[in-house]
């Protein structure tokens, strides 16, 4: 009886593999070989600037759903072209501008009012959530760093005073400060463009300048200056701020020679590597004092 219950079990599990391999068989999903080839090209950073959650997930809509091939901005020019030679396209020899992360605003611990000091979680978006940011300007930067924190690529640092700017050569435009942002303060542009209202306060003149002495005004004198200089369409006032035209980047720096709070200006927040590291070692340097005494 032992032997011919054993026999039945075999015959049993020899049935249901058959059965198995027949159906593993037949509804067999076939995988394209090119996204693992994909996946091999990306660089593997997973950072979302594609708008895809993974450098996996880009490679799958790239070789299932025809997704763009250049959307890979850490990668950038060399990675669209390894992407193309496995898709078997071609690819432009036209080169995409750099784009880099611009923090518009200026105003840290020297330029703005701080009434109080702020005690509570240090994240941008909890620091608004329970009104208790310590900066008057309902605008401007909270400064806690939640945008340091969200780039993967060392590329933004807080200043010594307090607001956040970008290293120009670790920046790869992937977005994650512009998300991390709750004030919508930091914005994707070309690099070789140099010109930016440096605000984003949409208070009257009067009270603007009381409470950040880098604050727009909407004195208007930037637009004059574009007037004057036959490209009225460059710079307008909108709901008392200044704002240049991204559309076409026509704005030039020389328009805010005479801006009185120097709002309208060029690079401010935008750094090269060795002024980056000085200003990183400056604050390292000031804090550590700071602890000795």
């Amino acid at each position: 009886m032992v032997l011919i219950a054993a026999a039945m079990m075999g015959l049993i599990g020899l049935v249901f593999a058959l059965f198995l391999v027949t159906a593993n068989t037949r509804f067999a999903v076939e995988t394209d070989p090119r996204i693992a080839e994909l996946e091999d090209t990306l660089p593997g950073v997973n950072c979302g600037g594609c708008g895809y959650a993974s450098c996996a997930a880009y490679a799958e809509a790239v070789a299932q759903n025809g997704e763009k091939i250049d959307l890979c901005v850490v990668g950038g020019e060399e990675t669209t072209r390894d992407v193309a030679h496995v898709m078997g396209v071609k690819v432009s020899d036209e080169q995409k501008d750099k784009l880099v992360a611009v923090v518009f605003c200026q105003g840290d611990s020297e330029a703005s009012a701080f009434p109080g000091e702020y005690r509570g979680i240090p994240e941008c978006a909890a620091a608004i959530y329970s009104q208790d940011v310590a900066k008057r300007c309902k605008y401007g930067c909270v400064g806690l760093g939640s945008c340091v924190a969200a780039c993967p690529f060392d590329a933004i640092h807080m200043s010594p005073t307090g607001i956040p700017y970008v290293d120009a050569e670790k920046c790869t435009a992937c977005g994650n400060c512009v998300i991390a942002c709750p004030r919508d303060l930091i914005e994707l542009h070309p690099l070789k463009y140099d010109a930016f209202v440096y605000c984003k306060s949409l208070d009257p003149g009067p009270i603007a300048r009381k409470v950040c002495n880098k604050a727009c005004i909407a004195c208007n004198i930037c637009v004059k200056a574009a007037a004057a200089d036959d490209n009225p369409e460059a710079v307008s006032v909108t709901d008392n701020l200044a704002r240049v035209n991204t559309s076409n980047y026509s704005a030039k720096p020389e328009y805010g020679a005479k801006c009185p709070t120097e709002c309208y200006n060029s690079n401010r927040n935008l750094v090269k590597k060795d002024e980056a590291m000085a200003r990183i070692k400056a604050s390292r340097a000031s804090r550590a004092e700071a602890v000795e005494t």
